[in-house]
């Protein structure tokens, strides 16, 4: 309209071809005014032609998805033009009306049109694609104009169920066809997740797992036939195909812990492609069956989960053995893989974890493994050591102490462990449930003698199976599943092993041997942990696939289970490196002790000035910002993790470092991006909580790193931290009032009721310092004041019920007011508590509650 309004009709504008050559002889080549502004107008008309032609090829594309390759533009001027089109006609069309136009009576998507999917112009119009209900997979069949309210219709019974559909598959990577974006586009080779209650039209074809290529077994199989070689597992999996008979298979991208493994959450990232680069070696996340730790590392979800668990449990048993002697034990970060497999976990599922911040014990698991039939089972090829490691961990993490009887144990010759897991092995010594033995002869020893005990249970009983006698005498001891991992034994044992393994089916006794077993089901393993029965047979089923693990992932892993399990520290600490929150410096707050007259005590004051117009952090008990007064934008939850890391960071971190612990799974940039937009919401929430008129206060940047400004932040942990600098220079009573204000200012965990993957070794030590303040000032005040004493370890015991240390001190305030009593209910409530790791008070605990209690007479 602007176009014609300047200049009219532009075809009144052309001149008759017998006026041609008339002009170039009058204007002899030179330009007048009026062909200027002819050319003008009609190279604007020109240009909003094409532009038109282009538009109308973009919505033939969105109505008929049949693009003209030629009509489109280069993608920054395509985002460009189209950017502004959209804005004005959407500023110029009333609500809906554009949508009708566009796609009729289709169900609209909520997917903007610029995010389409990232499919390369090749991409078939018609071709097989996968269907995931479940564990069971289909082929589908992509014809041109599919949507996923077909799918839905077809799958689910109901077209107007496609957002489910779409939320399952939102931004999946898939080997063939980039990423979903736009709900409105589905290609072929694409792996679609459907939700449980789908149902498969009658003419659904099972999909065929791809056939694995067999490793070389160390002996030649019976069987002559092989395997055919398998496509690249990269690409998406093929049509069935009907082919002769093969050696039986079981490699599947089914989930290979078993039928009861949980679902796939739709949150976890999928690794059917390489992401780009990350911030930390997080581990991949296979929805659809476990965690992809390395290239040939593998755990399946159970696992995964019974590892996390077992972590928590550490800090606890960590909390159990501290004594106020920070050199004694100081705590150290989870080993790389452990952290690994936490945040995998974490990002799959994520509810709180098995460990409440107050010290709760982490919840009753016993995970279903997924391993290897009972009886004796050999295994070959390139990643049978590698799942005999994994076998190992799985085999010690299971159970908990609330199930005694799932509790396995493994019985190995040094010779194979030290094969397996090299020479440091000797470390994890001594750990009752690994029995280390010096030969294959004396682990078979072992094995016989599991065999008569339990033999005898049963025979008292008249019976003639573990599982009947767990139902009908629960009260008999616990007779947990063994495992005896180790060399293919040699000739000469050969018959003695196959008689114990055949007496151990029915008793909860089994074998993985390295190497070909002819008495039994040899399955070969590929190195990424596929399994292929290639000879004899098996009562069960064999896995589809068995965990894998690296010498070192698996000595990290079996480390921290028999921390957690045992108690003990591990004999090495290379994979773990110290916690250390860095000090703080003496000008964030006065902490120089001041010289007072002894008769006149100063009191010390730890609750901020809130005239110095500081913004109030708080990090002790449930992270927040005390007193906000000014309006403005909420804090959110990602400031607050920030705050809370920056907290426990004095000194400050870089981005990077930021974005590699808060935005583990994000890319670089993005993570970047994140960093810069939750510290300036941070530096905006604490400006509306305090009175600072300097730019950029509250959260400054300095050398590339992100601090709180101690100038006009005040955060509680700096502050318990100065107090007990202080108090260990101090001398009484100054050292009294700087305990006394610590012991107050300490009543809640460290960021308590968050579960940040990174916040564990900070609380730990957190925590020690309000016990350490808890058993110094109750040591002061033990002989002058036994009854606030007590009431003082009261309250500590409350906030760690699992340290020994604060119960010992207890009872000798307990003494002090002559309460035997009070000896007897603290050393039952430690009872109590000890039970929830597995553990009992010490000898020397019990003997001096003893020994107390006698000498006020107590029984």
């Amino acid at each position: 309209m602007l176009l014609w309004a300047a200049g009219g009709n532009p075809l009144r504008r052309l001149p008759a071809w017998s006026q041609i050559p008339d002009w170039f002889a009058r204007s002899s080549g030179r330009f007048t005014p009026d062909f200027l502004i002819g050319a003008a107008l009609w190279t604007m008309w020109l240009l909003w032609g094409v532009f038109t032609l282009l538009l109308l090829a973009e919505i033939l594309a969105a109505v008929t998805r049949w693009r003209i390759p030629i009509l489109r533009l280069p993608a920054p001027l395509h985002r460009l033009v189209f950017g502004l089109a959209g804005t004005a006609a959407l500023a110029v069309t009333p609500a809906g009306s554009l949508d009708a136009a566009v796609h009729g009576d289709r169900p609209s998507t909520p997917a903007a049109a610029t995010e389409r999917a990232e499919v390369p112009r090749q991409a078939a119009a018609r071709g097989p694609a996968i269907i995931h209900v479940a564990n069971q997979r289909f082929l589908y069949t992509v014809e041109r104009h599919d949507t996923l309210s077909k799918v839905a219709k077809e799958w689910l019974g109901d077209a107007s169920r496609w957002p489910e559909v779409c939320r399952l598959n939102k931004h999946r990577h898939f080997p063939v066809g980039g990423v979903l974006r736009d709900c409105d586009l589905i290609y072929p080779g694409w792996e679609l997740r459907l939700p449980a209650d789908a149902r498969p039209p009658q003419a659904a074809t099972p999909a065929t797992p791809p056939t694995p290529r067999p490793s070389r077994p160390a002996t030649p199989p019976a069987s002559p036939s092989a395997a055919p070689d398998p496509p690249d597992p990269a690409a998406p999996p093929p049509a069935p195909q009907p082919s002769a008979a093969t050696p039986t298979t079981t490699r599947s991208a089914a989930p290979s812990g078993s039928a009861s493994s949980p679902a796939p959450s739709s949150g976890a990232p999928n690794p059917a492609t390489s992401p780009p680069a990350t911030n930390s070696p997080t581990a991949a996340t296979d929805d659809q069956g476990g965690v992809d730790l390395s290239d040939s590392g593998w755990l399946p979800w159970s696992l995964a989960a019974a590892v996390s668990a077992a972590a928590a449990m550490l800090w606890l048993q960590r909390r159990r053995r501290y004594t106020a002697k920070p050199d004694d034990d100081p705590p150290t970060e989870l080993p790389p893989t452990v952290v690994q497999v936490r945040r995998a976990v974490a990002a799959r599922k994520p509810e709180p974890s098995n460990a409440s911040s107050d010290g709760g014990p982490p919840l009753t698991l016993v995970p279903d493994l997924g391993l290897l039939p009972g009886g004796g089972t050999g295994i070959v090829g390139d990643g049978a050591h590698a799942a005999a490691r994994a076998a190992l961990v799985a085999v010690l993490a299971s159970g908990d102490p609330h199930h005694p009887d799932a509790r396995s144990e493994v019985v190995i010759d040094a010779t194979t462990l030290t094969t397996l897991l090299g020479p440091d092995a000797v470390t994890l010594s001594p750990w009752p449930r690994l029995h280390e033995t010096d030969s294959i002869n004396d682990a078979l020893t072992v094995i016989e003698s599991r065999l008569l005990h339990r033999s005898r249970i049963l025979d008292e009983h008249a019976l003639t199976d573990l599982d009947e006698l767990r139902r009908t005498v629960p009260d008999e001891e616990a007779l947990p599943p063994v495992m005896l991992i180790t060399e293919t034994p040699p000739a000469s044992a050969h018959l003695r092993t196959k008689v114990a393994l055949a007496l151990g089916e029915g008793l909860h006794v089994s074998a993985l041997l390295l190497g070909e077993w002819a008495h039994g089901a040899t399955v070969d393993v590929s190195p990424d942990g596929y399994t292929t029965l290639i000879s004899g047979q098996s009562a069960e089923p064999v896995p589809p696939r068995l965990p894998v693990l690296e010498p070192a992932a698996a000595l990290q892993l079996l480390t921290t289970l028999r921390e957690a399990q045992t108690g003990e520290p591990p004999a090495i600490s290379s994979p773990a490196v110290p916690v250390t929150i860095v000090p703080l410096h003496a000008s964030r707050t006065d902490i120089t002790p001041t010289a007072t007259d002894p008769a006149t005590p100063t009191v010390v004051n730890h609750t901020p000035d809130t005239r110095s117009g500081r913004a109030r952090l708080r990090v002790l008990g449930t992270p927040r910002i005390e007193g906000i007064t000014a309006e403005g934008r909420p804090l959110r939850a990602k400031a607050l993790e920030l705050a809370v890391y920056l907290a426990v960071h004095p000194d400050g971190a870089g981005t990077r470092d930021i974005g590699e612990y808060l935005e583990p799974d994000a890319r670089i940039s993005q993570a970047d991006q994140r960093v810069h937009t939750n510290a300036s919401n941070l530096r905006h929430v604490l400006a509306r909580a305090g009175t600072a008129e300097t730019k950029n206060a509250y959260v400054i940047k300095s050398a590339g790193r992100y601090l709180l400004d101690p100038a006009t932040v005040d955060v509680d942990v700096w502050t318990l931290r100065d107090l007990m600098r202080s108090a260990t220079i101090a001398a009484e009573p100054r050292r009294r009032e700087l305990l006394t204000a610590a012991c107050d200012l300490y009543t809640a965990p460290l960021a308590d009721g968050q579960d940040y993957d990174w916040l564990q070794p900070h609380r730990e030590t957190v925590r020690r310092w309000g016990t350490e303040a808890h058993l110094l000032l109750a040591d002061d005040l033990l002989d002058s004041d036994p009854q606030t004493a007590s009431d003082l370890l009261a309250k500590a015991i409350g906030l760690d019920h699992y340290n020994e240390a604060l119960y010992i001190k207890a009872m000798h305030a307990r003494h002090s007011l002559g309460d035997a009593d009070g000896i007897r209910t603290l050393l039952r409530a430690l009872t109590k508590a000890l039970a929830d790791l597995d553990a009992e008070p010490h000898d020397d605990t019990i003997t001096l509650a003893t020994r107390l209690r006698n000498n006020l007479g107590g029984n």
